[in-house]
């Protein structure tokens, strides 16, 4: 799914501020999805420039004022035709993927910390997820699995590179032994 698709399908059910979309792209996606103010808000006006989503104005007393946009009937038709589109495959960009492609070019004592540091960060990502999941018990049994598969991809790196870290300490113990 597109940027557009996306944004049409948060304001499918309700009315939400660039703010609010932001923290659901933050939040809610950050396990699967990459995304910011910068693209939130020139997407929400070609939405609203191709009628697909309303913007109301919000007065707010003592505080800026806000813009509501919502989907329109037409939004609504575009997001739900591209629910009926062939999923796109995925697209990976990991740095720390790269630098362990190209890790021949680094000590071990740096690469095994590089790994330890990826594992930490692995491990707080699930605890996010987890936390999200109790935090927010109404999900759809979809979003459910949503995070359920992210939970399960970041358990499954961990267990790589734990298990990496323990071959390649046998290793080094087996050469010092000789």
């Amino acid at each position: 799914m597109n940027n557009e698709q996306i944004i049409l399908g948060l304001l499918y059910k309700h009315s939400r501020t660039g703010y609010e979309l932001n923290e659901v792209f933050k939040n809610i996606f950050s396990h699967f999805y990459d995304a910011s103010f910068g693209m939130i808000y020139p997407t929400l006006r070609r939405l609203e420039k191709n009628g697909l989503v309303s913007k109301k104005m919000v007065v707010q007393s003592g505080r800026p004022n806000k813009n509501q946009y919502a989907i329109t009937e037409e939004g609504k038709k575009v997001f739900e035709d591209s629910l009926d589109a062939s999923v796109v495959p995925d697209t990976r960009h990991s740095d720390f993927l790269m630098r362990l492609y190209f890790g021949e070019y680094e000590s071990d004592t740096a690469l095994q910390a590089m790994i330890q540091q990826q594992i930490g960060w692995l491990g707080m990502q699930i605890d996010k997820l987890q936390l999200r999941l109790k935090e927010w018990p109404n999900m759809t049994k979809t979003q459910h699995l949503s995070f359920s598969v992210g939970i399960a991809e970041y358990e499954a790196q961990i267990k790589t590179l734990k298990a990496y870290l323990q071959t390649d300490e046998q290793k080094g113990n087996d050469s010092e032994h000789r």
